[in-house]
């Protein structure tokens, strides 16, 4: 990993220029970020802050900067959205463009990051967005404005119709401006003096939204005394809705069938409040590993941690099976990320319309396996860091649709646009209160 030739000695560029020829599709620029850094021995050069801002903003302003050289060809601003548009319909045609960047893109890129318009793309689009008789060209010059490629037009225009205008008139804006690192308070009574805490540690927070913490500034929280307590976790503020949402409380029997590093699970750990136990799986053993970590971290002895891939079928442990199912199941599924493109702006290059049907089946199939844990009367919570219809209202239709005597309590999305947050989508299922035992003759599975 070295770092390649870059105009005029710009080592953020020349960063950006890097990732870009690490693959075909980039992995996760911060990832990539932290192996790059030592390579080039700026692991502790003052400079690394400001690269990581460049590569941040360069994904996150890099689809309204290419869409600058369509501009630059002469053409009317509504003839060169429709030809960038026509040219940029995957992300291998973005990442051609982004690889030939120079100084002026590098230039661009840094102008558009503090809300200025060197070249009037911005404004142009905008006039485009309000003046053009073509409802598909205007939003496609929403879209670019915004940073968001072209090819997710259909996907966002399904989501505008299903909830409204004005969400996305409020979405779009969010969606090159990244939120706040968000903390839960593990009790909640005492944020004010975990406030407090961490400001004697020298980290700025926000008390928002009840007990959330908003972090503003450098955030060197593993070094904290409230985080060496386990008084505070890392979890975005959307997520902190979703485990709000979930119907868990103390005396319960839990499954967080899809646990990943734990964030939920400590969530739902916290509302049990000793009593009773979570039950939490993942099919990742290093996310498990992390997930362990954490739980030693507060003495989470409740919690039962095991390998689940999804794919293999249930077999309840005998705590379990004596109430015929768990009261409460989370599927925290897998999905395209589209819902964390503030946190995560190269997730939008990972993101094609194409996967997201492959996504919706593997959803159906994880939502198919939990519900038979489910005991009579208990929830089945689906979550999902999606914005798009297809994974989240449709998958809730195609389940329901499937399995009578079940019905939706509650569902919607959290999040972007109304808090500063990443955008997720929560759905509560009901099961009726009648039915047979779950798990019952299903051979095989795990057991804990």
């Amino acid at each position: 990993m070295s770092e390649p030739p870059a105009p005029g000695g710009d080592v953020a560029l020349g960063a950006f220029l890097a990732w870009l020829n690490a693959g075909e599709v980039p992995a996760s620029v911060d990832r990539w970020f932290g192996d790059w850094l030592p390579s080039v021995g700026l692991a502790r050069d003052p400079k690394a802050g400001e690269i990581a801002d460049f590569l941040d903003t360069a994904v996150s302003w890099g689809t309204l900067a290419a869409f600058s050289s369509f501009r630059g060809r002469g053409r009317a601003a509504d003839a060169a959205l429709v030809n960038y548009a026509a040219a940029v319909r995957r992300p291998r045609d973005l990442l051609q463009l982004w690889r030939r960047a120079d100084a002026d893109f590098a230039a661009r890129v840094r102008a558009y990051g503090v809300s200025e318009d060197p070249q009037g793309d911005a404004a142009a689009l905008d006039r485009i967005a309000a003046d053009s008789p073509d409802d598909e060209v205007r939003l496609l010059a929403r879209l670019v404005r915004h940073g968001i490629p072209p090819w997710h037009a259909p996907a966002v225009r399904k989501r505008a119709a299903v909830s409204g205008e004005d969400w996305l008139a409020r979405w779009l804006p969010m969606q090159a401006r990244r939120p706040p690192l968000w903390l839960r308070v593990a009790e909640p009574r005492n944020a004010a003096v975990v406030r407090d805490m961490l400001a004697a540690d020298g980290l700025r927070a926000v008390l928002q939204d009840g007990a959330a913490l908003a972090m503003i500034g450098a955030t060197p929280i593993f070094r904290s005394r409230a985080w060496r307590e386990g008084r505070v976790e890392i979890q975005d503020l959307a997520s902190q809705r979703v485990g709000e949402a979930a119907p868990a409380g103390p005396g319960q029997l839990v499954w967080d069938a899809c646990a990943g590093s734990g964030g939920k699970t400590l969530h739902l750990w916290a509302r049990l409040e000793g009593r009773g136990a979570v039950h939490a799986s993942d099919s990742s053993p290093s996310r498990l590993k992390e997930l362990r970590k954490r739980l030693a971290r507060v003495d989470g002895k409740n919690v039962r941690v095991w390998p689940w891939n999804g794919a293999a079928p249930v077999e309840l442990p005998l705590e379990v099976t004596a109430r015929r199912g768990f009261d409460m199941v989370l599927v925290d599924a897998p999905c395209s990320g589209s819902g964390t493109w503030r946190r995560r702006p190269d997730a939008r290059l990972r993101s094609v319309a194409s996967a997201i049907p492959r996504w919706a089946s593997q959803q159906r199939n994880l939502l198919d396996a939990a519900a038979t844990t489910v005991r009579p009367g208990g929830a089945l919570v689906y979550a999902t860091c999606s914005t798009w219809v297809e994974e989240n209202e449709d998958t809730v239709a195609g389940f329901l649709a499937g399995h009578p005597g079940w019905t939706c309590e509650r569902a919607g999305l959290v999040g972007a646009p109304d808090l500063d947050a990443d955008t997720l989508f929560v759905a509560t299922l009901r099961r009726g209160a009648t039915g047979p035992q779950p798990g019952a003759g299903r051979p095989g599975g795990l057991r804990t």
